[in-house]
This record gives structure tokens, sequence and C-alpha cells, in this order.
């Protein structure tokens, strides 16, 4: 058994580990919460995003007006065609074109359309006249309309046909070319509007080479 003074020895220091836990406990003051650095981050795209729409927004703008302006390029270069050609075909068949650019050859435009397939066009006094004696001379040539200022015709290399438009008044023509394997010439000619469709009793005429 303890005597009366190791025994209050032990009472104060008991009393004082208690205490000092206490005291510790109270005096600490609740730690406010830091940002963490996956916080900040996470506020950032926000900002970021909404500086970058109307970047976007901008771009797409700029894109629109570059597709606006190649479409209207486009077109002032059909419609060009069509003054210059207009004699040769029909305003349907330049309806149909999608596009029309110089083809490398001087005076001349090649025009396409997905439907109707590619045009060739010259301005020429030289190639219109020669153009017009090798379709009514060649065996291998024949004429669907001549008017004597306009001739409307084909040529046959192989299985392909090259159908031509000449008016010699203003020195132009047309050129398009077919597989006679797949295509009637003279039903191409009368489907594009190139020529007026005779009566069933008509036919295409020869030329004078072949008769010979």
């Amino acid at each position: 058994m303890l005597s009366p003074k190791p025994r209050i020895l032990l009472l104060c220091t008991a009393c004082a580990l208690t205490l000092s836990a206490c005291g510790g406990g109270s005096d600490e003051q609740p730690s406010q919460p830091e940002q963490t650095p996956a916080s900040s981050e996470a506020a950032t795209p926000s900002s970021e995003t909404q500086t970058s729409e109307p970047k976007a927004s901008t771009s797409e703008t700029k894109t629109t007006g570059s597709r606006t302006s190649a479409s209207s390029s486009k077109q002032k270069e059909i419609d060009d065609a069509r003054e210059k050609f207009s004699s040769l075909a029909p305003a349907s068949l330049f309806d149909q074109f999608d596009s029309c650019a110089p083809n490398g050859v001087q005076d001349s435009v090649a025009c396409s359309g997905d439907e109707v397939g590619q045009f060739q066009f010259f301005a020429s006094d030289a190639k219109a006249a020669s153009t017009t004696q090798l379709l009514t001379e060649l065996r291998s040539s024949r004429v669907v309309e001549d008017t004597g200022n306009k001739v409307v015709g084909w040529s046959t290399l192989g299985s392909i046909a090259v159908i031509t438009v000449v008016d010699n008044d203003k020195g132009v023509l047309l050129q398009h070319m077919v597989s006679s394997d797949d295509i009637d010439p003279a039903e191409r000619i009368y489907q594009l509007g190139l020529a007026e469709r005779p009566s069933t009793s008509a036919a295409p005429t020869t030329s004078e080479g072949e008769k010979a």
C-alpha cells in the first residue's frame, strides 16, 4: 500500500496530464480548407470556354463567308459562259453546270455538271469554220441540223462520239464527248436541247464525203 505522499504525487501528475490534453485541444482553431490545385484548375476551363466560344463563332463566320465568296465566283464564271455561248445551247443546259473555268486553251472554257457531264466551249472563227467542214465532209460524221450558219452533229473516233454545235455567225462552238457504245449521240443531242427533234420519218443526214 502506497503512502499518502506518493499517492498525492500520482494524483497531481494525472491531473496535470488531463489538463494538458484538454488545454491543447481547446487552443487549436479549426483550420480553413485550402483550395487544392484540382479545384483551382476546375475553375479555369470554365473561363477559357467562355472566352473561346466567341472565337469559334468568329471562325465559323469567316468560313461561311469564304464559302459564299467561292460560290459567287463560280456562279459568275457560269454566267459569263452563258452570256458568251448562249447561241449554242439552251439556258436549261447552263442551269445544270456546277462550274466553268478556262481549260488551258486560248478563248476556251470547260463547264461541267453532275447530271450532264463536261462540255468544251471555244470562241474562234477559224476553229468554227474548220469544225463545220469536218462535220459536213467526213464520212465518220453525222449532221442532225444544218441551217448554214448553225451546224449540229457528231463525229466518231472508235467508240467515242464528239457531239458538236457550231455557230459560224459568232465564231463559237461547243463539243461534248460521249461513249457511242452506251449512248446514242443523236438522242443525246435532243435530250440536251441542242437541236429540235425531227419527225419520225426524218433521219440524220450523212456528210458529203460519205455520200461520195
